[in-house]
Formats: structure tokens, C-alpha cells, sequence
């Protein structure tokens, strides 16, 4: 038996692979089909980590004229990695397979633990990489160990977010490089007009490194992969500070801030409850004309804090029943990202609710909601 640098070599016997093929085709039985309506190809190798099972996606994408080649062989063979032929022992034997997602994710199954690993392949003959999402849970019949493997390939999305790094990374850059020149400018002798288009700049300029970090932050909740960071926050001047800021922006606008009945301090990141609330702001200037009045509240309700944001426009219910969903917007196509992000944030990161409601009376308010103490973030 050859040498082994990682899983074991041993291969099961032809005869032995008809047997198991013929085991697992019983024990799926009617739900055979059900595997074939999955977009994943789908896998069940034995103890020795051979193909005994495949779906119609599998069949297709990798069997060629022939599918039934496909059985006895194991997952990195059949996806033609370049590491698969490199010892003698094959896929999963190799110095570089200890490294692999995918057959350490095989080998945790086959111990009856159910796993989920990335791996990124590189085909022979290809220059680039697979980039896959493998999952595997146990499957145990008459007492022999199979291993249920989906295989997802996420190359598309992996280069997108790599890409978005980079453009977020460069292009952030450049605007803090603007900024500190507008800046610069925006305190340099000069007459009326020339002072007034420099502060003009300046504030475009750091708009702009606001609207980057905005979207930055947005992408990395989707992802899963922000990290807030939860400070002693106090409420109202938080609150403060994002109208000021709103208002100097929207001077056509009327945005008031109410003053608190008690102070509110709760534990958030203020910079993630800070974009929350500047949503709800702009969302409800957008809504309003000029002379209409925006009012802002920050209030401590039954151990939350209350963050609401009231204008006087009407929202129809079928238009608030789609608020929240991803690009949704009544202005067009390309909007939308506001709402969606409130309730991302504040649901997924901030421990909080948002909610809305809306009467031809009343008119419409946003509310935020966060506990005082430490926020539990969604799913804990």
C-alpha cells in the first residue's frame, strides 16, 4: 500500500464499490431525487473516501460522456487537482492535502462529525484556482461510515470581495488624501466666494470618506465579518452630533432634536448606531419637502434606548410592508440601501429592533431600539 502524507491511501475493491453503491442507492430509495434538485453537486464517498453516490448536477459537470467513471474515484480526482496525482497514494494523500478544506472536511465526517470548510483548488492545467464551500455531514448505514459531501463552487464571490477590499482600500485612500488637501485649503487666506467654494470642498470631501465608510461597513455586515466595537454611549449627544451634521448638510430642512426627559447611556458601537440613526434622518428628509418638520427623539423606554425619527408624510402599507427588504426604494432602481442597513445593523450587530409606523394623521416615525445594557447580537 503506498505512503501516505495525510489521509489514509487504502482504496476499496471494484467489488466492494458495487456493493456500497448498491447500499446507499437502497437506503435513499424514493428520496434519491431530492438531492438531484439541489444546485450543490452532491457526493457520498465511503470510509476510503470513493465516490459511491453522485446527483445530476455532479453527473453533468464532471462525468463527461460517461458518469459511471465517476464511481470509486475520490472528490479531488474527479475535479482534476493538480495535487490529486502527486503521490501515489492519490487525492487526500499528499504533502499539500493537509491543507485542504475539502478532505478534512471528509475525514471530520467520517468520524461522525458533521463540517463545513472552504478549499480552494487549483485544477491542473488552469491558472486559476476553484475557489469551493464544502459541507459534509455523517451518514451511518448498517453500521458502515459514508460521508454526504455538497460542494459549492464560491469563486465568483470570492473574487468580488477581494476586489472590493482593493477598491475600498485604494479609493479610500485617495478621498483621505482630498480631504486633508481641502482641508488645507479651507483654512488659506482668500476672498468671500473663494473661502466659501473651499469650504464647499472640504465638507464634499469628508461626505465622501463618510459615504466610503458607510458602504465599507454595509458590505462587511453582509459578509458577516464586522466586528463592533460596544463603548459607553450616551444617547442623546450622539444624537447631537448626527443632526448637527444633517442639518449643516440639509439646510433647506427643518431637523429638530428634541430635548430628553433623562439622559440615556447604553452600550453600543457608536459608530454602527451612528449610521442607524443618519439613515433614519436622511431617509425622512428625502420624504419631506423643505418646509416640513423632521423631529429626532433619543428617550430611555422600559431598559432600551429609543431612538425615533418622525416626519409628516404618510407611508402607504403596501410600501411598508417591502421597507426593509434589500433595494427596495419607491425612487428607482439603485436605492434603498438606507433601510435594509438599519435594520441589518441594528438586528445583526446592535442587539436592537427597527420597526415604522404610519398613519394619514400622524404622519410616519422610524424606531430604533436598543437594550441599556450589553446588546446580545442576533442569533446568540
Amino acid at each position: 500500500m503506498p505512503m501516505t502524507h495525510h489521509a489514509p491511501a487504502r482504496r476499496s475493491e471494484p467489488a466492494e464499490i458495487e456493493r456500497q453503491k448498491a447500499l446507499v442507492a437502497a437506503h435513499c430509495g424514493p428520496l434519491g431525487p431530492l438531492y438531484d434538485a439541489v444546485s450543490e453537486l452532491v457526493l457520498v464517498v465511503n470510509e476510503d473516501r470513493q465516490i459511491v453516490f453522485f446527483n445530476v448536477h455532479a453527473a453533468k459537470a464532471l462525468g463527461g460522456d460517461d458518469p459511471t467513471g465517476l464511481y470509486g474515484r475520490r472528490p479531488g480526482e474527479i475535479l482534476d487537482c493538480v495535487h490529486a496525482c502527486e503521490h501515489a497514494g492519490g487525492c487526500g494523500t499528499g504533502e499539500f492535502c493537509s491543507q485542504c478544506g475539502a478532505v478534512n472536511a471528509i475525514l471530520s465526517a467520517l468520524v461522525d462529525k458533521a463540517d463545513l470548510r472552504e478549499c480552494s483548488l487549483q485544477p491542473a492545467g488552469r491558472h486559476e484556482a476553484l475557489d469551493l464551500l464544502v459541507r459534509t455531514t455523517p451518514l451511518r448505514i448498517e453500521g458502515q461510515m459514508f460521508s454526504i459531501v455538497a460542494v459549492t463552487d464560491i469563486s465568483h464571490e470570492k473574487r468580488r470581495r477581494s476586489l472590493e477590499r482593493i477598491f475600498f482600500h485604494d479609493v479610500m485612500n485617495t478621498a483621505v488624501g482630498l480631504n486633508f488637501l481641502a482641508e488645507m485649503l479651507e483654512t488659506t487666506p482668500g476672498d468671500a466666494k473663494t473661502l466659501g467654494n473651499r469650504r464647499l470642498l472640504a465638507q464634499a470631501s469628508r461626505q465622501l470618506i463618510e459615504e466610503l465608510k458607510s458602504q465599507k461597513d454595509l458590505l462587511a455586515a453582509e459578509n458577516n465579518e464586522l466586528q463592533p466595537d460596544r463603548q459607553s454611549v450616551d444617547g442623546h449627544r450622539l444624537a447631537r452630533t448626527i443632526v448637527d451634521l444633517l442639518a449643516d448638510r440639509h439646510k433647506d430642512h427643518r431637523i429638530v432634536l428634541a430635548a430628553p426627559a433623562r439622559p440615556v447611556v447604553l452600550q453600543s458601537d457608536p459608530s454602527l448606531l451612528g449610521r442607524v440613526l443618519g439613515n433614519m434622518i436622511r431617509n425622512a428628509v428625502e420624504a419631506t419637502e423643505p418646509h416640513q418638520a423632521i423631529t429626532v427623539a433619543c428617550d430611555a423606554v422600559d431598559g432600551h434606548a429609543e431612538f425615533r425619527v418622525h416626519n409628516p408624510v404618510f407611508i402607504p402599507r403596501e410600501v411598508r410592508l417591502q421597507l426593509f427588504q434589500r433595494s427596495f426604494s419607491t425612487k428607482g432602481p439603485g436605492r434603498g440601501l438606507g433601510t435594509y442597513s438599519m435594520k441589518l445593523l441594528s438586528e445583526r450587530y446592535l442587539g436592537g429592533t427597527v420597526h415604522c409606523r404610519s398613519s394619514q394623521q400622524d404622519g410616519t416615525v422610524f424606531i430604533a431600539r436598543y437594550p441599556l445594557g450589553e446588546p446580545r447580537r442576533c442569533g446568540e
